[in-house]
């Protein structure tokens, strides 16, 4: 190794760290899974359940600018909500659903419409349950 070599090494050292701290850190965006986003209907609804302590689907996808309709059923006897946050830190609730204990019982959480964007989702009694909430453009209308 050279001499410029060896002194390039400690840059790209910190450039690395910076990069890993600025993507882990609390209110940095939750990627969602590819092709897993369970997508909302025209009246922007999506059904989100839960059971052996796990969603249905670890991403929504909705459209901007309309509330977020989010028909949440509990499968199990085991206490579950659905809490929408503005960022993986918790920080800041836009809406807390209900708790409720199923098997088989409903509810339904009203997310204000949204900019286009991620948000966050999660069961505040097993924060090990959440997911990727993705707020999409809406598409433009066409001309006619």
């Amino acid at each position: 190794m050279n001499r410029a070599q060896r002194s390039a090494v400690p840059v790209t050292i910190v450039a690395i760290v910076a990069l890993l701290v600025a993507c882990s850190a609390p209110g940095a965006a939750t990627p969602p899974p590819s092709g897993a986003c369970v997508v909302a209907d025209a009246s922007n609804t999506v059904a989100l359940s839960a059971k052996n302590i796990k969603f249905s689907a670890p991403c929504i996808e909705a459209a901007a600018g309309t509330p977020i309709i989010i028909k949440f059923t509990n499968e199990e006897s085991v206490p579950h909500n659905v809490t929408v946050y503005t960022d993986n830190s918790k920080q800041s609730v836009i809406v807390q659903g209900d708790t409720i204990t199923g098997p088989g019982k409903t509810t339904t959480i009203t997310v204000p419409a949204q900019q286009p964007g991620q948000l966050y989702f999660a069961c505040t009694i097993h924060p090990q349950m959440n997911g990727a909430l993705v707020v999409t453009a809406a598409p433009a209308p066409s001309a006619s």
